[in-house]
């Protein structure tokens, strides 16, 4: 057995100014763009690719997206600590290429993320090479077929957001003395925002009402710290969340309490599994912990719909 991290977050990935979800575009933009090779070159040393991106039943009817993410890169070492207890200036390079797999599970856009090693993608590479992959595989495409306006494809908007617990969050507060300001940013989303009473209506309401996709809200000094980990643990990864706060005893050279901004994936739940497998092999092993993390089965009546329609198209190819 061995321990590997575990991040949970929902994926929200919609295209075109009609916000088409995600579960409609897998056939044709987001498998073939993670199968075409396209890397995300993060400097001259280190480039992001995805690698064995499929289309999976893992088990009856509960069809997912899996695959690996890989961080190919050189490590530089300019000195060692020999046996003889001495450092020593050397200068080597080494190929390393650490790697974490991925799940996105197509009935309600959620994904988790396993790290392999220290240095493997976060949630962080993920995102932003998801991201640029999805979007330069769109641009090659439509560059080929500018002059058929029936091949070409609509551009996504992508939003992965971290899964808050209460624990979690109440982690990230731990030295915390007030918080100045709560911002929950909102953005456009996969017909997944049909059941919440808080929010609902900001969501898609309001929206629709003014035409902005986007949008914030934001509440000043809240004083309540169980009252705000409540909150944004309602908002199921939906939201990205970030504070302004003050903590309790760091001091600014100022001589006055350090104030700072605690960003969405500083307080997104990270936790550890245990695998028999290696872990390009492990995803009905990963799929296992699937059961014992509630938000990863939250579904909503609108995503129910598109996935029924997702089934009956498999049905009948």
């Amino acid at each position: 057995m061995e321990t590997k991290q575990m991040y949970v977050a929902n994926i929200n990935v919609v295209f075109g100014k009609n916000c088409e979800p995600l579960i409609n575009r897998v056939d044709d933009i987001i498998i073939p763009a993670l199968t075409s090779g396209i890397c995300r070159e993060a400097t001259q040393k280190t480039k992001f690719i995805f690698k064995d991106a499929r289309l999976y039943e893992i088990e009856e009817n509960e069809f997912v997206i899996q695959g690996i993410i890989i961080k190919d890169t050189i490590l530089d070492v300019m000195s060692e600590f020999t046996p003889d207890g001495e450092l020593e200036k050397t200068n080597k390079h080494i190929p390393s290429a650490p790697y974490s797999v991925f799940l996105i599970y197509l009935r309600n856009h959620r994904m988790v993320l396993v790290k392999n090693q220290n240095g493997s993608p976060d949630m962080r590479s993920f995102t932003s090479t998801f991201k640029e992959v999805i979007k330069k595989y769109i641009r090659n495409n439509n560059a080929k077929n500018k002059d058929n306006k029936d091949k070409l494809l609509p551009f996504p908007s992508i939003n992965v957001a971290g899964i808050k617990t209460r624990q979690s969050i109440k982690e990230t507060l731990k030295d915390v003395s007030k918080i100045n300001e709560l911002t929950l940013k909102l953005y456009p989303l996969n017909d997944e925002w049909d059941f919440d009473p808080i929010f609902g209506g900001l969501s898609n309401q309001v929206r629709k009402m003014i035409g902005s996709k986007n949008g914030k809200v934001v509440y000043t000094s809240p004083e309540s710290k169980d009252g705000v980990a409540d909150l944004i643990e309602a908002t199921g990864g939906y939201v990205k969340a970030e504070m302004k706060v003050t903590y309790n005893s760091d001091l600014s050279y100022s001589g006055t309490k350090k104030t700072g901004k605690i960003k969405d994936d500083e307080i997104s739940e990270v936790m550890n599994i245990d695998l028999a497998s290696e872990l390009d092999s492990a995803y009905d092993e990963i799929h296992g912990y699937k059961k014992d993390i509630p938000v990863l089965s939250k579904t909503t009546k609108n995503q129910i719909v598109d996935y029924e329609k997702f089934l009956a198209k498999r049905m009948k190819n």
